[in-house]
């Protein structure tokens, strides 16, 4: 009943935040972004005397369509919002069904084996609380946050610009904290207001809330829009939000896949062919990465200096984040072993993945081997590579963090 109340309330503020002559406006926009009356209803998927009726002022749009015309990025609704309006600034994915989701990672756990899909990590609260204080640690934050270059990568990104507003789409966002940081710097390059929106994008419905709070707090007095996206940042094309251009108003987008989340993605030239789809000419996307110890074809150097791998154990700090989904979701669960693998089972040339395995334990059952994460590095020249040939041109790298271990990709869709 309460959840129910709270809607209603939800959707009232929306409705009274429809200005008035929206009809006159939503037809001028609409034709701006060249978008017929049918058009835009096959589009947001309503009949086409809805649209009709608006336009014409003989309705008021009720709180699902109105968030139905706002998922159409080329109307340019968002801009209605006010900074302290936050009712109409959350949406998800089609696909998004957590407790689907969640019922799907039970079965994988309580079955024979083999691989978790490595997102489903994230669903449970303490799961993301887990990897909310991984990524905050002292540690991370002094070696590798702090360090990244988002001052040459904003400034790098203006100049790519040429003077047009900018869409930035943070795909699973985690915190949100290195997204918001990176929309500062790029507004501090722009004429005040700054013409940017933020969306951000996680699976998690914990840790996009925190993110969206944080870019929302931060970016607020600046007058900066953001949209917190639920949903699978590789169902990317199925959700016109994080790409749709407008037709009349030149905008470019800039997709950011910050927090090393490159390196979760199980099939990057899938996903890149996937990205290079949505995006148009000039679109920009961000890269963030770690880099290989040694090459591919001499694995004795990458058992010699890559530690995880080397000593054959997942980081003390990963531990907690790893093990409780198999605690919280492994019926009859009696112990557990965590252990790192190398693996050089990678679709991006001269890349490896350090892999983390779970033995598990039951009670008069054989021990189960469950894949639960794994991240991957790569060599920054067959990246370049790799990518040119789906689509998208390096335009700049930067190398950053304790012996350049990690770097950051510009890159432009041809």
């Amino acid at each position: 009943m309460e959840s129910k109340t709270t809607d209603a309330v939800r959707d009232s503020r929306i409705a009274a935040s429809v200005p008035q002559g929206f009809g006159e406006l939503l037809r001028k926009r609409r034709e701006e972004a060249e978008l017929s009356v049918a058009a835009l209803a096959r589009q947001i998927g309503v009949v086409r005397t809805t649209i009709t009726n608006i336009e014409q002022g003989m309705t008021t749009p009720s709180p699902h369509t109105l968030r139905l015309l706002a998922s159409c990025k080329a109307l340019r609704l968002t801009e209605l919002e006010s900074a302290e309006d936050e009712s109409a600034d959350a949406w998800h994915t089609q696909q998004y069904d957590p407790m689907q989701m969640v019922r799907g990672m039970d079965a994988v756990l309580n079955g024979p084996g083999g691989q978790l899909e490595q997102t489903l990590l994230y669903l449970d609260p303490q799961s993301a609380a887990d990897w909310y204080q991984l990524s905050n640690s002292e540690q991370y934050m002094t070696a590798f946050r702090s360090k990244m270059p988002l001052d040459k990568l904003a400034e790098r990104i203006i100049r790519e610009s040429k003077g047009v507003g900018l869409d930035v789409d943070g795909l699973g966002c985690g915190d949100g904290k290195t997204e918001t940081a990176l929309m500062q710097r790029l507004a501090d390059q722009m004429p005040a207001p700054p013409d940017l929106h933020l969306y951000l994008l996680d699976i998690s419905h914990v840790l996009l809330y925190s993110a969206y709070r944080f870019a929302f707090d931060t970016l607020a007095p600046r007058r900066i829009p953001v949209a917190a996206i639920h949903g699978n940042f590789n169902d990317i094309s199925k959700n016109p939000v994080l790409y749709m251009h407008p037709r009349s108003v030149r905008r470019l987008r800039v997709f950011l896949l910050m927090g090393y989340t490159f390196g979760n993605i199980n099939d990057e030239p899938w996903f890149f062919r996937d990205l290079a789809a949505c995006a148009q000419s000039g679109d920009l996307a961000v890269i963030d990465c770690q880099l290989v110890r040694a090459p591919t074809d001499r694995k004795d150097e990458i058992f010699a200096n890559d530690a995880p791998i080397k000593t054959k154990r997942v980081p003390d700090a990963y531990t907690k984040f790893l093990s409780g989904p198999l605690r919280r979701h492994c019926n009859g669960l009696i112990g557990m072993k965590l252990r790192s693998e190398l693996s050089t089972h990678c679709l991006v040339p001269g890349s490896y993945a350090v892999e983390s395995w779970a033995s598990v334990e039951k009670q008069d059952e054989p021990t189960r081997q469950f894949l639960l994460f794994r991240v991957k590095r790569y060599e920054l020249e067959k990246l370049s590579e790799c990518l040119r040939g789906l689509g998208w041109n390096t335009l700049q790298t930067w190398k950053y963090g304790p012996d350049n271990l990690a770097a950051v990709l510009l890159i432009q869709r041809q």
